[in-house]
């Protein structure tokens, strides 16, 4: 038999999607407390947008990984593919974080923190 907590967590921030590894869990739960800083409360279209926000930036990361082993390895036509895709997916992440307003969003909080 499974043991239980006695009491459930309470946070006002929820859980890290299972699939993501702890570094994109970490990002995740940052942008849900900026998020909560700004207005309190967090939709569930908006947890998508983050969750995928954060594994845009994760593959980002890796791609740039890719991207040096193969200019070092001087692999011409995986380096270019690897720029195409590595500049798709920059853009995207970069929409999408205009569409959360990301940047205003932060910039508020930042600035209430300021006046307490």
């Amino acid at each position: 038999m499974i043991k239980s907590s006695s009491k459930p967590r309470k946070t006002a921030i929820p859980a890290a999607p299972a699939w993501m590894n702890p570094s994109q869990k970490r990002d995740f739960s940052a942008l849900l407390a900026l998020e909560n800083g700004w207005k309190g409360f967090t939709t569930d279209i908006e947890l998508q947008r983050f969750g995928d926000r954060v594994d845009l930036r994760g593959r980002i990361l890796g791609m740039r990984r890719l991207m040096r082993s193969a200019m070092r390895s001087k692999d011409v036509a995986t380096v270019l593919s690897l720029n195409s895709a590595l500049n798709s997916t920059t853009a995207q992440a970069q929409r999408l974080e205009d569409a959360l307003s990301l940047q205003d969003r932060q910039k508020t909080t930042a600035s209430a923190r300021r006046a307490a």
